[in-house]
């Protein structure tokens, strides 16, 4: 298996942390209920059986299109792109009206969010999920007010893996890519990463255990992100 780079394990300095990008779906909050409920919600309007969230999940986190395309071909239907592209506004229409019914926080963002933005550190989102229905999950578990730049898929005409998305949110935060982690948990998050070459972090849980990246670049807890961001950051305080 050949493992994708990490950013984390080629920098050639333990650069201080300004800022942290997080991915949304499967790195900070389970969606997967949710998102699963209306693609069901979806399928039922075509006469078509619900699928286990565990199926839905492996098709999270290229966005809408890329979800309700790639989940078609995986039920093994053969469908024309206006069919897709019409289904996909009606799965978006159905995901809108209840995005957090069963959405949970993973790990312990909750407690480790509020620590890096009090230890000076700017927090951004850079998600493949909707402008809208990103802000409406940040919203609802109340993390939206630590976070500077939220850049959803439907924000720019390229969307990650394409490195200009997290560049895009870099931007707004008006931080370096050298001086960012990305945190991530898709091949699409390690990939992203390294081709803005903003050092990566992969969490071990949502669809993170199945990304081939180094030991260094894994997460088992935001605290530990917490604890690398603080130990990178102590250059800067006097005598030091």
């Amino acid at each position: 298996m050949t493992r994708i780079a990490s950013g984390l394990a080629e920098s050639p300095v333990a650069l201080p942390v300004d800022a942290v990008v997080f991915d949304l779906d499967g790195t900070l909050v389970d969606t997967a209920p949710d998102i699963a409920n209306a693609v069901n919600r979806l399928l039922a309007t075509h006469g078509l059986p619900p699928q286990t969230v565990g199926f839905v999940e492996g098709f999270i986190g290229e966005g809408s299109f890329g979800l309700i395309d790639k989940l078609y071909k995986g039920l093994g239907l053969t469908l024309d792109q206006a069919r897709v592209n019409a289904d996909v506004e009606k799965y978006l229409e159905i995901y809108k009206r209840n995005p957090v019914e069963k959405a949970t926080i993973y790990a312990d963002a909750l407690a480790a969010i509020p620590a890096l933005y009090a230890a000076g550190v700017k927090l951004g989102v850079c998600t493949n999920k909707a402008q809208q229905l990103a802000h409406a999950v940040l919203e609802h578990f109340g993390i939206a007010p630590y976070i500077s730049a939220v850049v959803g898929g439907d924000m720019l005409s390229q969307r990650k893996p394409h490195p200009r998305h997290l560049l895009a949110t870099l931007e707004q935060m008006e931080v370096a890519p050298e001086r960012t982690f990305y945190v991530g948990d898709t091949r699409i998050d390690a990939e992203c990463a390294a081709r803005a070459q903003v050092r990566c972090l992969i969490v071990n849980w949502g669809t993170g255990p199945s990304v081939p990246v180094a030991e260094d670049a894994r997460l088992d807890s935001f605290a530990e992100l917490v604890t690398r961001c603080a130990t990178l950051n102590a250059s800067r305080m006097p005598g030091a």
